[in-house]
């Protein structure tokens, strides 16, 4: 994957490495590690490092990490959560803390559910709902928690970022192509500058030859007849299909867009991602 230490190294490993809401990021940072946050409900836009931070904040953290969009209703993970929330601090005395990426994701009667466990695990746990809109959690959780909400870095702070990360690598023309087009989602854009930088090299266990065979094949045969020859063909070679969006539309915004909708890039199966991202090239043309 491209979101990887090998093709990434210059990823963010502190706080004060990420890309926007500095001062923001700083101040949860440091409630968290004095052990004098509440509950947080943390909004914002995607791709503008709510994930990130939570995970660099919380290092060192007993943490309980639930992706909300394949499990909104938390019917096989109740047990565990209920288990986890109810263990003690760390010797040293840290909280533990539950994390629910994409709450928005939760019914009403699951959130019900973790609204009472908010109450009665309050002396060791603390519970995060990272979300894009606080308008989705409900009144009875919102209440018990803090708000903190970011924003998407600005235009000239994506730029900065997709150069520091690419190590210069790409043209300015190139970075603010991206930059633009990524709607102030820089997970979406890093994804797109590093294929892009990559691609001008040969990815490392990429089969470019039988890739761009079947990038040429595209002008001559129909989307949906060109989308199953290829994920055949890519079946039986073992070739990822993400590296067919990655070397055929690296900087497409409509690509881009439609790798925004899922949690990560590699956040569903990658037929999936390839089947819907060619739609949505198909629809557009």
């Amino acid at each position: 994957m491209l979101d990887s230490s090998k093709y990434d190294p210059l990823s963010p490993k502190r706080i004060d490495e990420i890309v926007g809401n500095t001062d923001t990021w700083s101040t949860l940072k440091l409630s968290i590690s004095n052990n004098t946050s509440s509950h947080i409900v943390l909004a914002g836009p995607a791709g503008c490092g709510k994930s990130l931070f939570l995970r660099l904040a919380l290092a060192g953290f007993p943490t309980l990490v639930i992706d909300c969009t394949a499990n909104f209703g938390l019917r096989d993970v109740r047990d565990s959560i209920r288990i986890f929330a109810r263990g003690s601090r760390t010797s040293d005395g840290k909280m533990r803390w539950v994390v629910f990426e994409h709450a928005d994701s939760l019914t009403a009667d699951t959130q019900a559910f973790l609204r009472r466990m908010l109450e009665t695990t309050a002396a060791t746990t603390r519970f995060v709902f990272e979300c894009r809109e606080a308008g989705a959690i409900s009144e009875p959780i919102l209440s018990r928690s803090s708000i903190t909400t970011v924003n998407a870095p600005d235009l000239t702070e994506i730029r900065y970022e997709l150069q520091r990360r690419t190590q210069n690598r790409l043209s300015e023309a190139t970075l603010g192509m991206i930059a633009k087009h990524c709607y102030g989602n820089v997970r979406s854009a890093l994804l797109n500058a590093l294929a892009k930088s990559y691609c001008d090299s040969p990815l490392v266990g990429v089969d470019h030859s039988t890739i761009h065979s079947l990038l040429a094949e595209r002008g001559v045969k129909d989307w949906v007849s060109w989308a199953v020859h290829t994920e055949e063909v890519c079946r039986h070679q073992g070739i990822d299909l993400r590296d067919i969006l990655r070397i055929g539309w690296p900087a497409s915004p409509t690509v881009a867009n439609t790798c925004a909708t899922w949690s990560r890039l590699g956040g569903t199966s990658p037929r999936t991602l390839f089947f819907d991202c060619i739609a949505s090239l198909r629809l557009a043309s």
